[in-house]
């Protein structure tokens, strides 16, 4: 049987992480699970327009939602399934840490590979990417000023043995769908 694989796209707001999420779930066949597939069940029901901030409320909301979506992953989906996920998480900061964990455990509890990407990107680039109709229609942030300054905040790091950084500044999406599949393939041939 063909080692199923988690992969988690991880950047700031405006990376690309949901553009590249689709082209390697296109190229794997993995599921997209992108962060606003699970925080946009909120999104809507707010007058969210990707410039004001969000109230606090809604974060432990969300945090249940996840959960859900995490548990139905873990002891649900079919065996046979790989999935993509995609987050911004910050640095330093202990409860996103424990959101990569849990993550983390999905991936163990299926005996999946993870994949851990980090992707980078220049900041003026970012900004040029982060006003988009497309991001406005899922409910994105889309204020410019408040991507830059996102992306040079803390940038979340990790130990884990299989961690890609990949710069996608000036990489087309494909590309960075590609390097990532040929990671993971590198990964599972040398396990940690």
């Amino acid at each position: 049987m063909v080692q199923t694989v988690i992969y988690h796209l991880i950047g700031a707001p405006g990376v690309g992480k949901y553009t590249i999420g689709r082209e390697l779930a296109a190229l794997t066949g993995a599921r997209l699970v992108d962060n606003h597939s699970i925080a946009n069940v909120l999104f809507n029901v707010l007058d969210q327009d990707g410039v004001k901030p969000l109230p606090r409320e809604i974060w432990p909301r969300y945090a249940v939602v996840r959960q859900v979506v995490l548990e139905t992953v873990t002891n649900v989906s079919p065996a046979h399934m790989s999935f993509v996920f995609t987050n911004f998480l910050r640095g330093e900061d202990e409860a996103e840490l424990a959101a990569f964990r849990e993550v983390v455990a999905v991936a163990e509890a299926r005996k999946s590979l993870f994949v851990p990407v980090v992707l980078v990107c220049d900041s003026g680039e970012l900004m040029n990417r982060i006003g988009t109709d497309a991001r406005r229609e899922r409910l994105k942030l889309v204020d410019p000023t408040e991507g830059r300054r996102l992306n040079e905040g803390p940038r979340f790091t990790t130990d884990h043995p299989n961690l890609l950084e990949l710069d996608v500044t000036h990489l087309p999406p494909a590309e960075s769908a590609s390097r990532i599949v040929a990671w993971a393939s590198e990964v599972s041939r040398f396990p940690a």
